[in-house]
């Protein structure tokens, strides 16, 4: 019998202590996620810790990829990441809207 500190073989779940990591789903999404460090499984297993669900705001696929993105790449995952730092929320949404704009601005071409 494998005592607390042995791992079974087929136990792949980890044991280490937690660890941040990032990955990219299938839709283009970066998640950082929680896992143990010393885990066999991929990262889309791991606990998530953001950025947040952004489905509410109802904004076009592409968009909201993003925006998404631009909130994982400022470190924004969390209430307590983003307070204090509304400008650069801010230029999160900016970022993520600007290829929008430029689409809009070359109906007038």
């Amino acid at each position: 019998m494998a005592t607390s500190s042995e791992r079974k073989p087929e136990d792949r779940s980890g044991s280490g202590p937690l660890v941040r990591q990032d990955y990219e789903d299938e839709s283009g999404r970066m998640w950082a996620v929680a896992m143990p460090s010393d885990s066999d499984f991929p990262p889309s297993m791991g606990i998530p810790i953001g950025p947040p669900d952004s489905s509410g705001l109802h904004l076009p696929e592409e968009t909201a990829v993003r925006l998404h993105n631009q909130l994982h790449a400022r470190g924004m995952f969390t209430k307590r990441d983003i307070k204090g730092r509304h400008k650069e929320v801010f230029a999160a949404v900016q970022a993520a809207f600007k290829v929008d704009v430029a689409k809009v601005t070359e109906l007038f071409n």
